[in-house]
């Protein structure tokens, strides 16, 4: 009786532990999601002076362009290999191809 018992509490341990990792595993996919949302926007707001989409003033957009030196550095690479579109492809997917 006592080892069922044990054995039944285990289990629902088990199942309590699951279900708080699931939970957890849930609010990091929707913490990246918001994170990718909040960044495009912030692209947007600094790079759409340059292109000509009014949202900040072109002064504003040019001190904020500090803080997206990486996302520069991958435009720039970009450019550079722009007719190498399946290998951005490849490079997206990760390891060496």
């Amino acid at each position: 009786m006592f080892k069922t018992f044990k054995k039944i509490l285990k289990e629902f341990m088990d199942f309590i532990k699951g279900i708080n990792q699931a939970i957890i595993e849930d609010s990091v996919s929707a913490l990246e999601l918001e994170h990718n949302e909040l960044e495009a926007a912030f692209l947007t707001m600094v790079l759409g002076p340059l292109v000509g989409v009014t949202t900040l003033s072109p002064i504003l957009s040019l001190e904020l362009l500090e803080a997206l030196k990486n996302e520069i550095k991958i435009l720039e690479s970009r450019a550079v290999r722009g007719e190498d579109v399946l290998g951005d492809l490849m490079a997206s997917l990760g390891g060496e191809w």
